[in-house]
């Protein structure tokens, strides 16, 4: 790519202190030393010096990487100019008039793949510590950036690789009667990988959960408080409070940070027979809301009845500000608040952290948080699976075409057998000059 130098701002456009322009490819340092005075001696030397650009001159600084030595794999320039779109839109045109051209999406990302500086999983864990609205988020990603998941992967690829050895050696020799004896071998491993694939199979809903945060409906029936419970919990007036009963006609969705996770609410129309049309709909998009949910906050006003759901739900007992409470037993998943005054509100929130156990997830632990990886996941058990069955009713060259199917499908999580247009699919998604 000597001839192919690209170049794109790195930064976020629009005015800062500062703004970071990259340059990558073989001449990269050929059109930075025209541009900047006086160049770095060294490498990875960030250096105060001036940029001369069409009619104008800018104080900056600058900092070269040397091939392979560079998150690209190739020579790499950072200038470091004053923020703005005036002076980093004029060093891109100049770099460009020079010899570079203008990078797409994710091209200095892609580039480090195709060097080997990076696979696939730990470019979308770049793209998931960017995306991270909490700190187990973040975590998530750092774990998918540092290679856990890749490692994992190639592990299972490896003893994948040995089951497929022992089954060719069968074939090829079966003059030394290996058939019988591999087949209880091959079954103990085959066995041994398929718990390990479901293991992480598993930790994808927590992975969804950690990602996009825990999706919480708030439901019951008119007038319990609902709207009210919804502002407490965001501390902010953000849905509309009166007496009226039908006041809520729509599903409602904010979200807040609690400890390390998010918390997706979303308020929903009071449940109740109704012939108002609209209102009806509002309690369509109420029960749809629950089911979707993946915990139910269930508000009934004191001691009041609660509503059927099939989904983990918390009993919201409201309005204790004016409900004598004495008397009457909470279960576990029950708990008394006042959405008027605030009471118990934190002690919910904890309550809906324990409930899917967010403490225990650890920095070490190898969780799926990507849904391209769990479907990868999922198809490696499944022919895992048909490896399992065919083992007890055909032949051994059957049993070894679904394990390198499984095989070929583990690589697709970090790109060993991706095909072009799924590498392409996944930079896309990257901002321009990452």
């Amino acid at each position: 790519m000597k001839d192919n130098t690209i170049v794109a701002l790195s930064t976020p456009p629009g005015r800062g202190a500062i703004a970071v322009v990259r340059m990558s490819g073989g001449r990269a340092k050929e059109i930075a030393g025209k541009i900047f005075s006086s160049m770095p001696k060294e490498p990875n030397t960030l250096k105060v010096g001036k940029i001369s650009l069409d009619g104008f001159s800018d104080r900056a600084m600058l900092v070269f990487f040397d091939a392979p030595r560079s998150y690209t794999g190739e020579d790499t320039v950072e200038f470091h100019c004053h923020g703005g779109a005036g002076v980093a839109g004029e060093l891109i045109r100049k770099c460009i008039s020079l010899g570079a051209r203008t990078a797409v999406n994710g091209e200095f990302s892609k580039r480090a793949f195709l060097n080997g500086k990076q696979n696939l999983s730990n470019a979308e864990g770049i793209i998931q510590m960017i995306d991270a609205e909490s700190r187990l988020a973040l975590k998530a990603g750092e774990n998918l950036m540092s290679g856990r998941l890749g490692k994992l992967t190639a592990k299972i690829q490896d003893e994948l690789t040995d089951v497929i050895a022992e089954c060719e050696a069968a074939l090829d020799y079966p003059e030394e009667d290996l058939d019988v004896l591999s087949r209880g071998q091959i079954y103990c491993k085959l066995s041994e990988i398929y718990g390990s694939l479901n293991r992480l199979a598993f930790s994808a809903e927590t992975g969804r959960i950690i990602s996009g945060g825990v999706n919480i409906a708030i439901v019951g029936n008119t007038n319990v408080g609902k709207s009210s419970l919804l502002n407490a919990l965001l501390g902010s007036e953000r849905a509309i409070v009166t007496d009226i009963a039908g006041t809520t006609r729509d599903t409602l969705k904010e979200s807040i940070i609690f400890k390390d996770a998010k918390f997706n609410f979303i308020d929903t129309a009071g449940l109740r027979k109704t012939e108002d049309y609209v209102e009806k709909l509002g309690i369509d998009r109420a029960q749809r809301a629950a089911e979707q949910a993946d915990l139910v906050l269930n508000v009934v006003e004191g001691g009041g009845e609660t509503v059927k759901t099939d989904k983990p739900v918390i009993i919201v007992r409201n309005k204790m500000d004016k409900i004598k409470t004495d008397g009457i037993c909470l279960k576990e998943n029950e708990i008394w608040v006042s959405a008027l005054y605030g009471t118990n509100i934190e002690e919910l929130k904890q309550k809906i952290y324990d409930k899917f156990s967010l403490g225990s997830v650890g920095q070490d632990d190898t969780i799926l948080t990507n849904a391209r990886h769990a479907d990868c996941v999922e198809n490696a058990k499944r022919f895992v699976k048909n490896a399992l069955d065919a083992l007890d009713t055909t032949t051994l060259d059957c049993v070894t075409a679904e394990v390198r199917n499984a095989w070929n499908t583990l690589g697709l999580i970090t790109g060993a057998t991706a095909s072009e247009e799924i590498i392409d699919r996944i930079y896309e998604k990257f901002c321009l000059g990452k």
